[in-house]
């Protein structure tokens, strides 16, 4: 069994509630919730030990003030995490989910800034890290960096897991990505097209014609497969210049929430099965449509058939 370390510095408790419809100033009532631990990474994670149980661990940041209970919605789900304490509390996420209109409403609550020693702790963060990258063959970096951590972090640990040896897969992009290229490529950069343009300075949207070119150009110039999705559109890639296109079925989504980070399991965890880049994206795609068609963000099970659904 091939095993990955799934790092981000953005978990979340993510509450998915229901509602018949949502009504904008005024009273609305739910029809039911779930809790779940979350965040991009903790989400691809959870779809990498459902595809193969005990084939990926999360590692995050969480707020001292209730660390506890994401810990506890995450051994729920039999998900295993190591956590680095840090001051303040993991934030909150929201989806508001409307069933039979394919609206869902995501609602991202930032827990505030807390006063601490950032550039210590993100030392601290680095050697567990380190430590964690034993006995691994992957390592999946993915979310945003609170401004709280230093800039350099994600390259950082990009450029470690390199230098271990390990292959990397990177979700992140902007100025944080542009940093990571200029140390240490990884081997996987998936991203949206907003943020490729974004990232690599292009205007938004392009001709899909002249965004195939440019994944091109600039996976040949970084040596690193580069995926780009695209929502409901074909994803394009490019490997070293040669292009690729994945096909993504269209379906009654119930809640998009994970996708990405669906697809982001889906498609590692085939590549490092050995399989080919094109069979790579077609799992990717099927990890992501199944996640769409569940309540729960990051996941490939239907919670309500093994009785894990709505509270």
């Amino acid at each position: 069994m091939k095993r990955t370390l799934a790092v981000g510095l953005s978990p979340a408790i993510q509450k998915t509630i229901t509602f018949k419809g949502l009504a904008i100033d005024s009273v609305n009532r739910s029809t039911g919730y779930r809790l779940d631990a979350s965040g991009k990474a903790v989400n691809a994670a959870r779809v990498m030990n459902q595809l193969e149980p005990g084939s990926a661990m999360a590692l995050c940041p969480l707020g001292r003030e209730n660390a506890q209970e994401f810990l506890a919605l995450a051994r729920a789900d039999g998900l295993p995490v190591e956590a680095v304490e840090v001051p303040g509390r993991v934030r909150h996420c929201y989806t508001l989910v409307e069933p039979g209109t394919g609206r869902a409403t995501e609602l991202v609550v930032g827990e505030p800034d807390e006063a601490g020693e950032w550039d210590k702790l993100a030392d601290a963060f680095l050697e567990r890290v380190s430590v964690s990258l034993d006995g691994v063959d992957a390592l999946l970096f993915a979310g945003s960096r609170p401004p709280s951590w230093p800039p350099d972090l994600p390259a950082r640990i990009v450029a470690l897991a390199k230098e271990r040896g390990v292959a990397v897969m990177a979700d992140f992009h902007g100025p944080d990505l542009a940093l990571a290229l200029s140390r240490a490529a990884p081997d996987v950069i998936k991203i949206n097209e907003e943020e490729f343009c974004g990232t690599f300075g292009y205007g938004f949207p392009l001709a899909e014609d002249e965004l195939a070119r440019l994944i091109g150009e600039r996976s040949a110039e970084t040596g690193s497969l580069i995926v780009v999705t695209r929502g409901s559109r074909d994803t394009l890639a490019a490997s070293r210049g040669s292009g690729y296109r994945g096909r993504v079925a269209r379906v009654g989504a119930l809640n998009a929430i994970g996708c990405g980070d669906s697809f982001n399991a889906g498609f590692l965890h085939a590549l490092l099965s050995d399989q080919d880049i094109a069979s790579a994206l077609e799992r990717g795609a099927w990890c992501a449509t199944r996640n769409a068609l569940s309540l729960r963000p990051g996941s490939i099970r239907d919670p309500d058939a093994e009785g894990e659904g709505l509270r």
